[in-house]
């Protein structure tokens, strides 16, 4: 599949009173976007997101390194790539003097759509994200949560073939992000669009997107789907019993707070093993399953994992760099 989105060795530095004169916001960062996925970049503050996306949408450029998204260099063709593309930034506005419905026919206009598939855009757009009855109102005025919805119809009024998304999830509530999530998997399957965001919220992430990248201070630690990066991080699978009170678990189970008994596991072939054993030992068993880890736990273990390296150079022993993982 063609990677849409494309950054090779991408570098920015920022000039800083400290560190000698300058800071790293991304270190060669290597990373791809095939057509039609959602990718999302993740990790908390000062790990690079921000400038990642404005590299990509071409308002800073590199230090080093080179991007691309749909062929096109965003530094030196921006006014041609922001034409089939849609961002969505923290910082980005919408005008307090106009209402909502007047913002979006006016980006319409700014990106050549005509009135009439204008008026129609954004009538589907504004239902779609619950915000029909408020389009008469300033933006102005909006709940955070009905901000970022309308931010993301602005974003989408033309169709755009990339979406470019900063901070999301964050301040979003429970309806923003339901519908947030239901029009970009509209957008990506029946539009065509390909979608990157860059969030420090995980579970907004792992709802949206089939990839994930892992920023920590300016680098890229890892990436793939979440099966590929739970297997190159270390990370377990969990077998959970629910058991009636007073029985025991097979040898190996620990009791965990919410009553249950887990115990880390290979794969999930050994469920049927351990369901096997527990009622042939004379436990009543009221639930089994298999619990999977969540992107903030995969991302907890890189991070652990990248911390004990540094200690052990640091202590000068020999360590190996931990094998990469694969974007299926």
């Amino acid at each position: 599949m063609e990677a849409v989105i494309g950054a090779f060795d991408l570098t920015k530095v920022y000039s800083s009173k400290g560190a000698g004169g300058k800071a790293a916001a991304l270190k060669s960062i290597n990373l791809q976007v095939p057509e039609g996925r959602a990718v999302a970049c993740v990790g908390p503050e000062s790990s690079g997101k921000t400038t990642l996306i404005k590299l990509l949408s071409g308002l800073i450029r590199p230090t080093a390194g080179e991007c691309s998204v749909l062929g096109l260099s965003p530094g030196y063709e921006t006014a041609r790539l922001h034409g089939r593309m849609g961002t969505v930034l923290y910082s980005a506005k919408l005008y307090a003097d106009l209402s909502l419905w007047e913002n979006l026919l006016f980006f319409a206009g700014v990106h050549g759509v005509g009135k009439d598939a204008a008026v129609e855009r954004a009538s589907f757009l504004l239902r779609r994200l619950n915000l029909w009855e408020e389009r008469d109102q300033s933006p102005a005025v909006l709940p955070t949560g009905m901000f970022k919805r309308a931010s993301l119809a602005r974003a989408l009024m033309h169709r755009p073939r990339v979406l470019l998304m900063d901070s999301q999830g964050a301040g979003m509530d429970l309806e923003t992000a339901g519908l947030v999530q239901e029009v970009l998997e509209y957008a990506r399957k029946e539009e065509g669009a390909t979608v990157l965001m860059c969030t420090q919220d995980m579970g907004f992430a792992q709802n949206v997107a089939q990839s994930f990248g892992l920023l920590h201070k300016g680098t890229l630690m890892a990436r793939g789907d979440l099966e590929s990066l739970r297997i190159g991080g270390g990370v377990r699978l969990r077998a959970s019993l629910r058991l009636k009170e007073g029985d025991k678990a097979p040898e190996g189970f620990l009791r965990q707070p919410d009553g249950s008994w887990q115990k880390e596991v290979q794969s999930q072939e050994e469920m049927p093993k351990y369901i096997m054993q527990t009622v042939s030992e004379g436990s009543s068993l009221y639930e089994a399953k298999l619990l999977r880890p969540g992107l903030g736990e995969i991302y907890q273990a890189y991070l652990s994992g990248g911390r004990r390296r540094e200690a052990a150079v640091y202590a000068g022993e020999s360590t190996s760099a931990p094998a990469g993982t694969g974007e299926k």
